[in-house]
């Protein structure tokens, strides 16, 4: 019964879910009543409103990068289904609720013990660590194997959450908050040294294009606006579009890059009460300790440099997935939701376009491999929890999340192989990391002021 209502809840996704749960936590913090429902309800509002743009830009460039890749004449078997049917099939497991509850205890746990800062209140986006323990199980049967690897892997994002989080800080300009997803964080353990060899090459470490620079040298063209409409054009005519047609795409690629930043004002405006009631709260009982809010990702898409990556890797996927040898991946569905996956990326590169361009290009290839090596087992788990009639005849299904990511393809191979040898080293090798990330990294990154 609990359970049931739980999960009805969950079904209404993050929309109904973060209100409820920030104001519960504003009264925790005890927050004025009245600021806490105003901070609730306008965080609600604009993350309802931000969704909203999100799946706007989706409904018109998944069309447009379905008609790209027929247009292209692109033939391989293994279909992007996108995300959400990844995320079902992690939801639909039959030992769904012992993972989530085993989830969110060990996240209480880890930061009761000082071990993590971040309070995940994303719990759709438990559905990374919930489709890896999925697999296990259908391939194993093994409870404990399968709710071991979902929480492995979720703890493993509620530390890249925690580094991750002076990126959304610095750039992004959200206090207090990161983003413990997996789609966005995966990409950072290669994205990071990829940055760092880039800043010891000649000529390449000068080079910065951002919306800055944009704007300097092509004035009105290199306005956000503008961007939008020559880059959703540009997609539009590749794509086989006439011209009446790519040029309405373009219009409304412009109106994302106009509203997303305007929605995220409203975000931060609702945030700021309580992270500034958290801040005396932890300087009070905590020493100082800064907890951060784990939100979903969606958060991180209102930056024009952003979008402008996303947009630009389109066809840069699309090529990668002819020429690379061996792939049978072609991407679709997820091509509308690049955004996530390049976010942190740009806020890496401080909105580098050009070096966020390079350095998600070359991370997107063991997608690829990933992807190819694991979709047997993706359609057939798909197959067995009712998925099946979505499948294309022929074809099988995969995405750019689940095992396709290689923090998730890690941990599945893990724990499907011998695991007694496999787990140790993983462990080993994370706590290493740990150490050397907390002891040598993170003391010398810090907060940009408010």
């Amino acid at each position: 019964m609990v359970f049931a209502i739980f999960k009805h809840i969950i079904s209404a996704g993050p929309t109904l879910m973060l209100p409820i749960v920030i104001f519960i936590f504003a009264i925790l913090l005890r927050l004025n009543i009245g600021k806490a429902i105003q901070s609730a309800v306008t965080m609600g509002a604009a993350f309802a409103g931000l969704k909203l743009i999100i799946n706007f830009m989706a409904t018109n460039l998944g069309p447009a990068t379905k008609a790209m890749v027929t247009h292209l004449g692109i033939h391989l078997n293994i279909i992007d289904m996108g995300f959400g049917t990844l995320g079902a099939i992690g939801w639909s497991s039959p030992i769904v609720p012992l993972m989530v509850f085993s989830i969110f205890f060990v996240n209480i746990l880890l930061l009761i013990s000082n071990k993590t800062n971040t309070l995940s209140v994303d719990i759709w986006n438990y559905h990374h660590g919930l489709t890896i323990g999925a697999l296990i199980f259908f391939e194993s049967g093994n409870v404990l194997l399968s709710v071991g690897s979902a929480v492995c892997l979720e703890i493993f994002v509620f530390k890249l959450s925690d580094w991750a989080a002076p990126l959304v800080h610095n750039y992004f300009k959200i206090p207090s908050v990161t983003v413990p997803a997996l789609h966005p964080l995966t990409n950072l353990p290669i994205a990071v040294p990829l940055n760092w060899i880039i800043d010891r090459i000649p000529v390449f470490n000068k080079i910065d294009f951002n919306m800055e620079s944009l704007r300097k040298y092509f004035g009105v063209f290199g306005q956000p606006l503008m961007i939008g409409l020559i880059l959703g054009l540009c997609i539009g005519l590749a794509s086989g579009y006439d011209l009446y047609k790519a040029f309405g795409l373009g219009i409304n690629m412009s109106t994302v890059m106009m509203l997303l930043p305007k929605v995220m004002q409203f975000f931060v405006e609702g945030l700021k009460p309580i992270s500034a009631q958290a801040k005396k709260v932890t300087d009070k009982y905590f020493k100082g300790r800064k907890i951060l809010i784990g939100l979903d990702p969606s958060i991180l898409l209102g930056d024009p440099a952003v979008i402008t990556t996303s947009l630009l890797m389109v066809p840069i996927l699309l090529a990668l997935a002819v020429i690379l040898p061996n792939n049978n991946f072609l991407p679709f569905a997820d091509l509308a939701a690049l955004g996530y996956k390049v976010s942190l990326i740009v806020a890496l590169t401080r909105g580098n376009i050009f070096r966020s361009l390079i350095i998600s290009t070359i991370v997107f290839v063991p997608y690829f491999y990933f992807a190819t090596w694991t979709a047997w087992l993706v359609t057939a788990v798909a197959q067995s929890v009712g998925l099946g009639s979505s499948i294309p005849s022929g074809m099988m299904i995969s995405s750019f999340v689940g095992p396709t990511m290689p923090i998730s393809f890690l941990v599945l191979k893990v724990f499907m192989g011998n695991i007694w040898l496999t787990l140790p080293i993983l462990l080993i090798t994370f706590i290493a990391c740990w150490i050397f990330v907390e002891k040598k990294i993170m003391p010398n990154i810090h907060y940009d002021e408010d």
